[in-house]
């Protein structure tokens, strides 16, 4: 479901970059379907049409967000397979890409459980809610029985509407 052009393409530019959403899920132990592959990068270029004038007969489509959108901004690869590159904002973007990891299941860095768990904190909807209590759920299979602690020890870097999100769910 990952294009290997598009992380070499990265890569060959020096843009530091990691996958999120739910192939990141599936790499924690999480399987839930998804039709996309999203990676992660805070690097401004990628919004940038040159960086992409050499990718192919149908070039990405890049939409850049408002100064108050969450999300920098994202570009979309048609596929097969359908991949979205989205450039983040904030803390838990820049805490995801921090901790990501290589795997062994993907050609790139895979967001680690606490990125994942503060992306969707911030995101805050019911599947995320889900995603989240999940990713709790294995902590223990996934030798991070201090994941919930970390979590706790980071949310106050996120938005008040993610810190909110947080004392809702970890009541469950």
């Amino acid at each position: 479901m990952l294009d290997p052009r598009l992380t070499s393409h990265l890569d060959r530019h020096g843009i530091p970059y990691c996958l999120i959403g739910g192939l990141a899920l599936a790499a924690w132990g999480v399987a839930r379907y998804t039709a996309d592959a999203d990676l992660l990068s805070l690097d401004a270029r990628i919004l940038d049409n040159t960086l992409w004038s050499a990718w192919g007969t149908e070039p990405p489509k890049i939409t850049k967000g408002d100064i108050d959108d969450p999300l920098g901004g994202v570009v979309r690869f048609p596929g097969p397979p359908r991949q979205d590159l989205i450039l983040g904002r904030g803390a838990a973007a820049r805490i995801a890409l921090e901790t990501s990891e290589r795997s062994e299941s993907f050609p790139c860095p895979v967001a680690s459980p606490l990125g994942l768990i503060l992306l969707k904190l911030e995101a805050g909807s019911p599947q995320d809610a889900a995603d989240i209590l999940a990713l709790l759920g294995n902590a223990q299979a996934l030798g991070r029985p201090s994941l919930e602690g970390e979590v706790a020890s980071m949310v106050s870097q996120l938005t008040h509407e993610a810190r909110a999100f947080w004392v809702k769910i970890s009541v469950f």
